[in-house]
């Protein structure tokens, strides 16, 4: 621990910076096993990473982010030493890697992410970079680009770290060639799972709980995945951000998603027993925006400044704050008799395909969303799937070795299917194997039906029942829809040389493994409906 981390960034200078952030690893040079393991703690990122923060690394991240809030870029930034190559660097680490530390969980860590990639593609090119900075430092001129939700940026970043990794091991003392290599092949695995990402599904489905944005074709299944990458376990969802909303908009006459004007913000500090026009009090939020109106994610980062934090454990230890925060770990939990907050294992503790739907009904205070659970455990269709909150029509909700559900033919309802489809398995003991084969044959048919069934824009529903056999462990499902006929190739997808090709791999390969999953699938068309069959061996 050097003395900058101890004692906080001496001065707002780059160097202090750099001191603080690098630390003793500056060079090819300094790269050392033990150079790389002390920085990746304090960094949280790369093979060396753990999952505790270091409180010091921390405190000295808060202070910059909060001084960055009350100052604004413009004005914090504002020396000319920002503006050299050195300053640019600094300024490049802060902007990109303080606030994922500071407000994980919560759409403020990614915050920046437009402005530090539009900053990193600017100094890569015609390889300037190669021309201001080392092999360590081009380092943080390129993870900007790995950060963007952002196919173009993605490939360059490909390009740039593959290079960077062949150069760390190059430039590296000979006797260190082995620990690079490591780390330099580290990095690149975790680039191109970045890249595959987008390739996929155009964005990072990990953030979608953090955006509260619908699951989309195949992210379900991807989120399940045993082998997801570790990366992307990295911000689980912050309770308190999502309760504090709900509570606003519950109590203080919020407006969802809009900006919070001054009378709810009022509103929800007299609720709690706080007088708004205390020189105290959080309402100098609209001071900093000079306007009536101010965004969620800035006014909750606003109260969290120290000067806020007598009236920020007010707002949380509310009846109404504290009943929506545990109704939110319930969604995200696996146990939901443990809500002990923050997760010992995002991994392991977090259910891996959150239900969207719900948490937006928690947040934005709809009409019968106080649930707080995530479903009912006893094999039965929990309430919501589809529109109205009606329990599903085919009287299943109360036999435990049968679930009815019914869709819409939208990409969203299927993250609540899959929750739903989540709690059948644990009644019945499912192997996560035979779990995750079960999830993504349903998924995969479903987003076919969604994306290639209809061919108008209207609503229609699609009936989801599975049965199951405890005598055999033998598991039926069926999916009845009123599209078009489908055609029987569609569930018959061999990929091969031919027939693969780039606009359709996704689909077929998927296709394909439901073929590949299942004992048995039937086809057949009657009465205008598409009636779809498949069966399935489960384990003990």
């Amino acid at each position: 621990m050097t003395a900058e981390e101890k004692a906080g960034i001496a001065e707002r200078s780059p160097e202090a910076v750099l001191d603080f952030w690098l630390g003793g690893l500056r060079t090819a040079t300094d790269a050392s096993r033990e150079n790389w393991q002390q920085r990746m703690l304090i960094w949280r990122i790369g093979p060396f990473a753990r999952g505790t923060e270091n409180p010091r690394a921390l405190r000295v991240q808060r202070e910059w982010c909060e001084q960055m809030h009350r100052e604004g870029l413009d004005r914090f930034f504002r020396d000319p030493a920002w503006e050299t190559p050195t300053g640019f660097l600094a300024k490049l680490i802060v902007l990109d890697q303080f606030p994922r530390s500071v407000y994980r969980g919560t759409p403020l860590a990614y915050e920046n992410d437009f402005l530090t990639a539009s900053l990193a593609w600017e100094a890569c090119k015609d390889d300037r970079e190669f021309v201001h900075y080392n092999v360590i430092e081009r380092f943080w001129i390129y993870l900007p680009l790995s950060h963007a939700e952002d196919l173009t940026l993605q490939e360059l970043s490909l390009e740039k770290f593959a290079r960077w990794s062949v150069d760390l091991i190059a430039e590296a003392p000979p006797n260190r060639r082995r620990i690079n290599q490591f780390v330099g092949w580290s990095v690149v695995k975790g680039i191109i799972e970045h890249t595959e990402a987008l390739l996929l599904f155009d964005r990072f489905p990990h953030r979608n709980t953090v955006h509260r944005r619908p699951h989309r074709g195949g992210e379900p299944r991807y989120l399940a995945d045993a082998l997801r990458p570790l990366w992307s376990f990295t911000q689980p969802p912050d309770p308190d951000y999502f309760a504090l909303l709900g509570a606003l908009n519950r109590l203080g006459g919020g407006t969802g998603d809009d900006p919070i004007t001054r009378e709810a913000l009022a509103g929800l500090l007299r609720a709690a027993g706080l007088p708004p026009e205390d020189p105290a009090s959080p309402m100098d939020v609209f001071g900093l925006v000079s306007d009536d109106v101010v965004p969620w994610p800035v006014l909750y980062r606003h109260l969290r400044l120290p000067e806020h934090a007598r009236t920020f454990d007010l707002l949380r230890r509310m009846p109404q704050v504290v009943d929506l925060a545990d109704a939110v770990k319930t969604l995200i939990l696996k146990d939901a008799e443990d809500l002990t907050w923050p997760p010992r294992s995002p991994k392991h503790s977090l259910i891996p395909v959150i239900d969207i739907a719900a948490l937006n009904a928690l947040v934005l205070g709809a009409e019968g969303s106080g649930a707080t659970t995530r479903g009912p455990r006893d094999g039965s269709a929990p309430h919501g799937i589809g529109d109205g909150g009606e329990p599903p029509p085919d009287g299943s909700a109360g036999t435990g070795r049968s679930l009815g559900l019914s869709v819409r033919n939208e990409s969203g309802d299927l993250g609540r299917v899959a929750a739903a489809v989540d709690d059948f398995a644990d009644r019945h003991d499912f192997p996560q194997q035979d779990r995750y084969q079960v999830q993504l044959c349903i998924e995969e048919i479903l987003m076919y039906i969604v994306e290639h069934g209809y061919d108008d824009a209207g609503e229609h529903r699609i009936e989801l029942r599975l049965e199951m056999s405890e005598e055999g462990r033998s598991l039926t499902i069926g999916i009845v829809d009123d599209g078009r006929e489908l055609e029987p190739g569609s569930f018959m997808f061999q990929p091969g040389p031919d027939t693969i090709q780039e606009e359709s791999v996704v689909d077929g390969v998927g296709l394909h493994l439901v073929r590949t999953y299942v004992d048995d699938l039937r086809y057949q068309r009657e009465n205008g409906r598409n009636l779809t069959s498949l069966s399935k061996s489960i384990g003990g």
